[in-house]
């Protein structure tokens, strides 16, 4: 195994060690204590890794085709991450408030609703009002998933490289978080798929995300635009094991 292989396999145990120390956690078999010492320090090594990887000679980092990104997935993302929280978060509004406004009081309801309703139109303003939901409810399944999805976008309009870099990095910490914080949340896996294969051609990272984003039943808008990925996925596979050695 090469050394970009032998980093990615360490990436992968590190975010399954995660996965299994939230499961521990919820059964009771870890304390408070052990159970945040652990989890920062998975957390940090796995952003260490996720560096490595983007610093090693066949890295693909978050500078690579960043106008191709935008042009390919972002804007047909649009309709689709609308599509997810009219459907899934809409109960969450309270009465009076409506999709472009609504009552600013500060509370996470008000402010989850100004984020849906920014949208693409502000991400520096949506990154803020995500921020603040999670200042309040740290494992707000939207917040974590919107917050670092928004972190990844917000990448590929970064000039400066190291800082593309730590904010992908960061992104993919806070999907992952959300996937552990509620596997049965879609959106989180559907980002994390896009992520995987779009900013990192890590076609083998994204299948599981993928699969799970479709298991889940995701609204239509966005289950079309993930088979579709799904099948490029799969060709990238089948690619790689024909030129393979």
């Amino acid at each position: 195994m090469n050394e970009r292989g032998r980093i990615e396999e360490e990436k992968r145990f590190l975010l399954e060690s995660l996965a299994d120390l939230e499961r521990e956690h919820t059964a009771g078999d870890v304390d408070e204590h052990d159970y945040v010492a652990l989890k920062d320090s998975y957390t940090a090594r796995v952003a260490r890794k996720i560096s490595e990887l983007d610093a090693s000679p066949t890295g693909r980092v978050v500078r690579r085709r960043p106008r191709n990104i935008i042009g390919a997935v972002l804007v047909l993302l649009l309709a689709a991450v609308s599509g997810i929280l009219v459907a899934s978060n809409s109960g969450e509004r309270r009465s009076g408030q409506v999709m472009t406004g609504g009552i600013d009081d500060g509370s996470v309801s008000s402010l989850l609703v100004r984020a849906r309703s920014m949208g693409m139109s502000d991400i520096a303003g949506v990154l803020d009002l995500y921020s603040r939901v999670l200042a309040i409810e740290p494992d707000n399944i939207e917040a974590l998933t919107y917050f670092g999805w928004y972190s990844v976008l917000s990448a590929t309009q970064e000039s400066d490289t190291t800082a593309a870099s730590e904010r992908l990095e960061s992104g993919l910490l806070l999907m992952r978080q959300a996937t552990i914080t509620d596997s049965t949340y879609p959106d989180a896996h559907c980002f994390l798929g896009i992520t995987f294969f779009r900013f990192l051609d890590d076609a083998e990272a994204a299948t599981p995300e993928i699969d799970t984003c479709l298991s889940l039943d995701p609204p239509a808008e966005v289950a079309t635009l993930v088979e579709g990925l799904a099948e490029q996925i799969d060709e990238a596979l089948s690619t790689a094991t024909t030129i393979g050695p």
